[in-house]
């Protein structure tokens, strides 16, 4: 069995994914590696000489649980290296016409801003809406037959000093083959239906050490922002204030529960030299909500840029595996954003956690966009043979 391969540049790790498409077009996960790894903050490697090393280690490894070579591989950005652009656009035609692609890359050159930026390479250029003269919208108005064409179109940017960094890293392993998908991008057209990017939608992507803030309507991004504060801190805010380590802050984490009201007595218990030593659970919860609030009030100014008569009509959904795993903290982002917050899982039997989104957002973006280029040179050859 012949798989798509992915690379997720994670705040903590390297995962790389080998997989095809399974029955009802479900994933179907071939092999796959997490490598643990110092990771990035603030837009930095924290040990950018072992980055080559620690992707090498990851490929190899899934080389190994998957049994397949990768000669080919699809590349996430995260968010942190990242910028988004929306640009509006209205295309007069005169009398009415039927749309094909060619003029639908025609706009999408057009309304291009960064297409002479040398610091940013595109990666990413999608729909948010396309309206016809009759306004009616559509994210696909080829064949559509209209005398006007306009819209929103969204683009995202990879910084090219990271993809310059990983080229590096994947020449080494023996990968020359490579595309850069937007991380943000396929996570959120992954977990969200069609159905529900009708309308725009608010994702929080909290990490280990970085949380994005993304607004998605239709197939594109309309905003993009990320803060360096993930779910990291909470576990150092605990080791600091409880005085403990931080693997035991680690364990403590995993046994928070925001939702309670401590009573006096009421405590958590870490194992420490064989044995087991009581944390005051309103200490331990007063930290982490700390915390928490921090997360909310950057979440909050991260999108006082857009209208707040727009922000008061969408949804916020919660992923990533930062704080999603602490029981209650869904419903203290709710009560302090003032809105109902939803946690977002993969729709996969194997994989129904937020930490693997990204990771099975890449690999569905990169599953559909092989098969797409599959497609298309059957169907230049087809012509080419035809034409003889």
């Amino acid at each position: 069995m012949h798989g798509v391969a992915v690379m997720e540049i994670g705040t903590s790790k390297i995962s790389v994914i080998v997989g095809s498409l399974g029955i009802n077009n479900t994933l179907n996960i071939i092999g796959s590696h997490d490598e643990s790894y110092s990771g990035f903050y603030d837009g930095e490697f924290v040990e950018e000489e072992k980055l080559s090393q620690d992707i090498c280690n990851a490929l190899a490894k899934a080389e190994i649980n998957s049994g397949e070579k990768i000669k080919k591989i699809y590349v996430g950005v995260p968010a942190e290296f990242s910028i988004c652009k929306t640009k509006t656009f209205m295309q007069s035609f005169g009398d009415k016409i039927k749309i094909d692609q060619s003029h639908i890359i025609n706009i999408y050159q057009e309304a291009n801003e960064l297409k002479e930026n040398t610091d940013y390479i595109l990666i990413s250029c999608s729909p948010i809406n396309f309206i016809l003269d009759d306004g009616r919208q559509t994210l696909n108005p080829v064949l559509e037959k209209t005398s006007r064409l306009s819209g929103e179109i969204s683009y995202v940017y990879a910084e090219r000093q990271f993809i310059s960094k990983i080229n590096v890293a994947l020449r080494k392993f023996g990968i020359s083959t490579v595309e850069y998908l937007s991380s943000p991008l396929s996570e959120c057209v992954y977990l969200l239906s069609a159905q529900k990017r009708e309308q725009a939608n608010i994702v929080v992507d909290c990490g280990y050490i970085t949380t994005s803030v993304l607004v998605i309507k239709g197939d594109g991004l309309m905003h993009l922002s990320t803060f360096p504060v993930g779910g990291g801190q909470v576990v150092s805010d605990l080791s600091d204030c409880l005085r403990i380590s931080y693997k035991e802050a680690e364990y403590l984490k995993k046994q928070i529960v925001l939702s309670v009201v401590p009573e006096l007595g009421d405590g958590y218990e870490i194992k420490r030299n064989n044995q087991l030593v009581p944390i005051s659970m309103k200490d331990a919860n007063e930290v982490v909500s700390e915390r928490l609030s921090q997360i909310c009030t950057l979440i909050n100014k991260s999108l006082s840029g857009l209208p707040k008569n727009d922000l008061s009509k969408m949804p916020i959904y919660l992923t990533g595996g930062g704080i999603c795993f602490i029981k209650g903290a869904k419903d203290y982002l709710s009560k302090q954003l003032g809105v109902n917050v939803e946690i977002l899982i993969p729709p996969h039997l194997e994989y129904t956690k937020p930490n693997y989104a990204e990771s099975l957002g890449l690999l569905n973006t990169a599953i559909k966009q092989d098969k797409k280029q599959k497609t298309n040179k059957i169907l230049k050859l087809i012509k080419k043979i035809t034409n003889r």
